[in-house]
């Protein structure tokens, strides 16, 4: 049986001649060559089973000559020893940054050399490659190849840039997901792309649509990107998990996709714990390329950075504009929204808005007789209840106690009566919690509108609302003033 084939890459004849006596004389063939560009010529025509380069050699030295290798498919599945004069850190870290499996010194024994060789050559179990119909590599061919090595790591450095630099310019998390994810976009053209963020027992997704798909498939994604986090955890769930999805301001593209086409999940890890997953799925994620994949594994990890980062900005702020209780809008933030409310209708002759004072009746007695946990419990519903029943445009906050504030834009007086009595009736309808038994809550609204002769100032349209809201106590409760 024919021995293994080593290539030694060394511009230095004496080095070169050393190792190669050490290495035939335990029986190992050897090809040699003096610079990277030779050495790259001969491991792609001859059967070599691993490569020893030198750090400093003409044309091109060992980091660049690896680098190549690794990225070539008939040769980056060699083994690569990097072989300097040098020990030092950043040595070390670039040998392992281009590719090399294993960082040698000049002057170590010959015989740490001829181990590390056997050691390697012991668990390669690779079959002897048939070249035939193997293309002939000219060094012109291998400078083309440098070249476009080059442009692709100068493209995945401003990809990578270009997402570090949307932390910079941006703060909302809505904002900065789209952004960085159309630009993970350039990398692989996907239908659907998500990033989930893994917290000790909750899982938060952020999905977007590149283009048009059908419900079942946005469902899909969901599902095996939770299966996916799951298997990475080692199978453990989450008390609580929520997905929120956007789409591009431009809106979707194309004819809508029935199924994903491809899926792949780049998981990202800290301290050996999973913390995130960058996702994506479509047509062009089944014919992502090798490079494209260990690219994307990249791009997972800057992305996730961004995107956490902007998502504990969202936090912090929260934290600051929410009633910690009901996690509605608090009473400053609910007025500074009011505030630009009204100086925005007042801009428009056309304009109109209008606001609503809700109070639960007789919540004192709910505190009295069941307790005050009791009674936060009954806050926190009523709010869920108030939350769903107004649109996506107004704001609902608690003013204070068990009184809430509602601010419905683009919405004259008549119309904000009758949406109060909705929520009026619906709250009625409800059926909540306390102290262990369902009871019915009912409460009483007053509204204001502007613009109206009386009215002058956001705090003239909040007295306005709290007078309607007396007279509907007055009257007995559960009515709308």
């Amino acid at each position: 049986m024919p021995q293994p084939r080593i290539l030694i890459a060394d511009d230095s004849p004496l080095v070169l001649r050393m190792i190669q006596k050490i290495l035939m004389d335990a029986g190992f063939g050897v090809v040699t060559a003096h610079d990277g560009l030779e050495a790259i010529e001969k491991a792609v025509s001859e059967d070599v089973r691993l490569v020893i380069l030198d750090v400093t050699m003409p044309r091109m030295n060992g980091y660049q000559a690896c680098r190549l290798l690794k990225t070539e498919p008939l040769t980056r599945d060699l083994p690569v020893v990097i072989l300097t004069s040098r020990d030092q850190a950043g040595d070390r870290f670039w040998g392992l940054e281009t590719g090399a499996d294993y960082y040698i010194t000049k002057d170590s024994d010959p015989q740490r050399i001829l181990e590390l060789v056997r050691n390697i050559l012991a668990d390669d179990d690779r079959p002897v490659r048939d070249r035939t119909g193997d293309p002939a590599r000219t060094s012109v061919d291998i400078l083309s190849r440098v070249n476009e090595l080059l442009d692709r790591k100068l493209y995945e450095a401003t990809i990578l840039s270009e997402i570090g630099r949307v932390a910079r310019g941006l703060v909302k998390f809505d904002e900065t997901f789209m952004s960085v994810m159309t630009l993970v976009a350039r990398v692989v053209d996907f239908s659907i792309g998500c990033m989930a963020f893994v917290e000790e027992d909750a899982l938060e997704v952020a999905v977007m649509h590149q283009r048009r798909t059908a419900p079942q498939a946005l469902a899909d994604a969901k599902a095996q990107l939770m299966e996916a986090v799951q298997a990475a955890r080692g199978g453990h769930g989450f008390r609580r998990h929520y997905a929120r999805v956007f789409t591009p301001a431009t809106g979707t593209v194309g004819p809508e996709e029935g199924a994903l086409g491809g899926w792949a999940t780049f998981p990202i890890a800290a301290s050996d714990n999973l913390v995130g997953m960058l996702a994506v799925g479509g047509r062009a994620v089944s014919r992502m390329t090798r490079e494209t994949d260990a690219f994307m594994g990249q791009v997972a990890n800057q992305a996730h950075i961004v995107m956490e980062n902007s998502r504990l900005f969202e936090r912090l702020r929260n934290l600051s504009i929410r009633d910690s209780l009901t996690e509605l809008f608090n009473h400053r933030h609910s007025m500074e929204l009011l505030d630009q409310e009204f100086q925005r209708v007042g801009r428009y002759p056309e304009g109109r808005f209008s606001v609503l004072m809700i109070d639960i009746d007789h919540f004192k007695s709910i505190n009295d007789t069941h307790g005050h946990l009791a009674g936060d419990a009954v806050l926190r519903e009523a709010a869920q209840v108030l939350r769903e029943a107004l649109r996506s445009v107004d704001s609902v906050g608690r003013y204070g106690g068990e009184e809430f504030i509602a601010i419905l834009p683009h919405t004259p007086r008549e119309e904000a009566v009758a949406t109060a009595d909705r929520i009026r009736k619906r709250v009625a309808d409800h059926r909540f919690e306390v102290g262990g038994t369902r009871v019915t809550i009912t409460v009483s609204i007053g509204v204001s509108g502007y613009p109206s002769p009386s009215i002058d100032g956001p705090n003239a349209l909040v007295r306005e609302a709290d007078r309607a809201l007396y007279q509907a106590k007055e009257l007995g409760r559960n009515r709308v003033v």
